[in-house]
């Protein structure tokens, strides 16, 4: 069995929001803003005919009540295909409970009717939404439901925030003598190293920034970034793969954005996002003077230990 501790940090910021959502006092309501063309788009796939497509900037207002453990959702600017004008949809007030594991606010449902849909034409399926809003990093939210029509199932819709911010553990070997540097028991290493994935939705590109990056006990923190990175989309996430044929030019903070870093290169660039979880990252770099390492980073949204009982 495995038992999950937050790291000091995030502990706090978890309990602080445990707080305020267990407050009795009724006139308590917490409201979070999620979605602007800067922060998320939605990928909404037909289900009759199997197509996709890229929706910008939807929106959706969390209205926390936590003296009823409730929350009230509202969706604006929803659009299902590239015809379609865009949909508000007001649900009625539903419950959410805090994952035990991980912090998140959880809140699911099944066959919800609009309170402003006017008649049972659109009923959501099924909704899923988990939340985190005290993190450092900035917060996380996991949004994905089915929007029946007439009965019939018709869309499938799942929000990608466009900045995806990860921590945790990391391996990496040094290829000149094959050292491990491990810090999958030193959340102190972790906190100090972040990557963060930004998706492109329109060019469907995406960069992949390393802050602090550290992989041996003798390296000098790196901050430095690879970009221009075709991704697809996956059922509950994203892959990317590149580097595999030829070498991906490194930018640092040194060198900017505009010209790469001369002699340092990435290959064998993966990265498997799970919108829920978090992502696997693995690479091959040549870092000049910080030496070549071959990478893997088993990464999440939130900080934490994991022990065996």
């Amino acid at each position: 069995m495995k038992k999950y501790l937050l790291s000091s940090a995030m502990l706090a910021a978890t309990l602080s929001l445990t707080s305020c959502l267990g407050s009795t006092s009724d006139e308590q309501v917490l409201t979070y803003n999620y979605g602007s063309s800067e922060s998320c788009f939605n990928r909404v796939i037909d289900l009759q005919d199997g197509s996709e497509f890229i929706a910008s900037s939807p929106s959706y207002n969390l209205k926390y009540t936590p003296a009823e453990a409730q929350v009230e959702i509202t969706l604006s600017n929803i659009i299902l295909s590239p015809a379609a004008s865009p949909l508000s949809f007001k649900f009625p007030a539903m419950k959410y409970t805090q994952d035990q594991l991980d912090g998140f606010i959880v809140t699911t449902g099944r066959s919800i009717v609009p309170e402003n849909a006017g008649n049972s034409t659109y009923v959501f399926d099924t909704f899923n939404l988990r939340a985190y809003f005290g993190r450092k990093l900035g917060p996380v939210y996991y949004i994905r439901y089915q929007l029946d029509i007439n009965n019939e199932p018709r869309y499938e819709v799942t929000t990608y925030a466009k900045r995806n911010a990860y921590v945790g553990p990391v391996i990496a070997t040094d290829l000149t003598d094959n050292s491990v540097y491990n810090t999958a028991n030193n959340l102190d290493a972790q906190a100090d190293t972040y990557y963060i994935v930004n998706l492109n939705q329109e060019k469907r590109t995406a960069t992949l920034q390393v802050y602090n990056g550290k992989y041996s006990d003798s390296m000098t923190p790196l901050v430095f970034m690879v970009k221009d990175l075709p991704y697809t989309y996956t059922e509950y996430g994203y892959t990317i793969v590149a580097g595999t044929d030829n070498a991906l030019p490194v930018y640092t903070a040194t060198s900017g954005d505009k010209e790469p870093a001369e002699g340092l290169e990435m290959t064998d660039l993966s990265i498997v996002g799970n919108l829920q979880n978090g992502a696997t990252i693995r690479f091959k770099c040549n870092l000049g003077d910080n030496d070549k390492y071959n990478v893997t980073a088993n990464l999440r949204y939130l900080l934490y230990n994991t022990n065996k009982n």
